[in-house]
């Protein structure tokens, strides 16, 4: 019998939007899992300057869908999906397939999709673009601290206490969001270089 989880929490009324390494990195699934579900249209997606974009409900759908034990028809695999997405997945129970089939929201779905929302949260709180400004390098808002730079830092190894020491200025929250947000949005081309200079970083406000 399936076990549900029972987490109250309310769904905005418009999804926001995710990369799809965003939506990989947040439900544990690989890009691979993201772009067969695209393919056989068990996930949605939109276009938006050149980019595909899903839902942040995809992720919850896609995490749930991964944990089942058996194989689903990709016909079963919608169906689930749109019980998530449109329903609030935190308070979502079981779901009848057929007589002889039910599904419930497990407590990592509904973890993903708690996750989806926080990261979408401190994401407009603390990644910036702006063209005129560092050419439109993503930086941590309020700073001139580009968020791939803070990102890699923190995946180098560095403590949180040298962070804090050299880069006062931005929360220890931001720390985690840099690193999730670098992966959901790898650079394009050549990678750069691991950032070790911090004397922009240490003067780095707005």
């Amino acid at each position: 019998m399936p076990y549900g989880v029972q987490i109250i929490s309310r769904k905005p009324t418009t999804s926001p939007l995710l990369t799809r390494n965003e939506i990989a990195e947040i439900s544990g699934v690989s890009i691979n899992a993201v772009n067969k579900a695209l393919e056989q249209r068990v996930a949605k997606a939109r276009r938006q300057r050149g980019r595909t974009l899903l839902a942040a409900d995809e992720a919850a759908a896609l995490a749930l869908l991964s944990e089942l034990p058996i194989s689903l028809s990709i016909k079963l695999k919608r169906e689930v999906r749109n019980w998530i997405v449109k329903r609030n997945p935190a308070k979502a129970e079981e779901f009848e397939l057929s007589r002889a089939l039910r599904v419930a929201m497990t407590e990592n779905a509904a973890d993903v999709a708690k996750r989806a929302i926080d990261y979408v949260r401190l994401r407009e709180k603390y990644v910036e673009v702006d063209p005129g400004r560092m050419g439109g390098t993503p930086v941590i808002r309020g700073t001139r601290v580009p968020v791939r730079t803070l990102a890699q830092l923190v995946e180098g190894g560095e403590s949180r206490k040298a962070l804090k020491e050299d880069y006062p200025h931005i929360p220890e929250e931001a720390y985690d969001v840099a690193v999730l947000w670098a992966k959901g949005n790898p650079r394009r081309g050549r990678p750069a270089g691991s950032p070790r200079a911090r004397s922009a970083g240490r003067a780095a406000t707005a």
